[in-house]
């Protein structure tokens, strides 16, 4: 059996086993889904379809400004077709490893060599999943009152704190190695890097991205006549999406449902709400993101079996024959 075909199986199963977890474990109100769909409010719920449009277009200028960094001037269209692009091919593969086909992109149009163009795609996820960890880990201790009552604000602002000091002490550690590897001298430049002067744009639309995507998602939680504050709709969301990297599941499938409705357990939401916020949720960003990627897709065709090449020169930088 193939990788690629036991990959599929593993993540079926997966998907079938907590979806069947969670239709046999819990008691569902069929009239409760109607009731919430029926008093679903079209116009927040349309509102917040323009989210991954605006979150996918702050990431697309900011991951322009890092291949900048690097002297690679890139129109910023082809920036947001191959961000766009990218994003429709990582939905469909475990832990978003598809969107290395922007890779192919600015390699392709550019003359940039495959170092310095796979470091803007590292530090580009960084940006995305140091915000999820830090609104993640403060969600969680703040669902869980590991401070007491503190407000969800402090819990932000010390975990922030402390994942600053993590950084330095990992600059210093980092600083004392001396290694010939080039993947070694790789995670010592970009991590080093992550707060220079110039970063300091990029950071800043990584913020103010995932403003956008907490807004829109509270439009939909809105939508479905809930209230929640923006910061916990935050911490929520991230849990969310770093529980969906898992890759155990087809798209996020079962896991998405499962954590939300663990999640929204800490409000006394019911289960059925949770379900139909996830299927909301995910046509608003996922399946519509998606459909978008793809039409950028067709007007800029890749072939997928570049991106398996681009791929395997990602393997071998990170795992060199020496080490295999």
């Amino acid at each position: 059996m193939k990788k690629q075909t036991r990959s599929l199986l593993i993540k079926i199963v997966g998907t079938v086993a907590i979806l069947g977890l969670l239709v046999t474990r819990i008691d569902w109100n069929i009239e409760e889904f109607s009731k919430i769909f029926s008093q679903l409010n079209i116009r927040l719920y349309l509102l917040s379809l323009s989210g991954v449009i605006l979150v996918l277009g702050l990431k697309s200028v900011r991951w322009n400004l890092l291949l900048r960094a690097e002297h690679c001037n890139y129109p910023f269209i082809s920036a947001f077709t191959a961000y766009m692009s990218s994003f429709t091919i990582g939905l469909v593969t475990p832990g978003r490893i598809g969107e290395i086909a922007r890779l192919y992109y600015v390699r392709g149009d550019r003359n940039i060599d495959f170092y310095h163009s796979f470091k803007t795609i590292v530090t580009d996820r960084i940006f995305d999943f140091a915000l999820l960890v830090w609104f993640g880990v403060s969600g969680m201790l703040f669902f869980y009152k590991v401070a007491g009552g503190i407000s969800a604000f402090w819990y932000l602002l010390i975990i922030g704190v402390l994942l600053i000091l993590l950084w330095l002490v990992g600059t210093i550690i980092l600083n004392t190695i001396h290694s010939e590897k080039k993947y070694i001298n790789f995670i010592k430049e970009v991590w080093t890097g992550m707060f220079q002067k110039k970063m300091f744009v990029p950071w800043l639309l990584t913020l103010v991205a995932y403003l956008v995507f907490y807004v829109a998602n509270w439009f939909i939680v809105l939508a479905v006549g809930q209230q929640i504050s923006l910061i916990e709709i935050g911490f929520i969301l991230s849990l969310m999406s770093l529980v969906t990297l898992i890759p155990i599941t087809l798209a996020g499938f079962g896991t998405r449902e499962a954590s939300l409705i663990f999640l929204f357990a800490f409000y006394s939401i019911a289960p059925e709400t949770a379900i139909v916020y996830s299927l909301l949720q995910f046509m608003a960003f996922f399946l519509w993101g998606g459909i978008i990627g793809m039409i950028c897709w067709f007007i800029k065709p890749i072939k997928l079996s570049l991106i398996k090449e681009d791929s395997k020169k990602v393997i071998d930088f990170i795992r060199p024959k020496s080490a295999k």
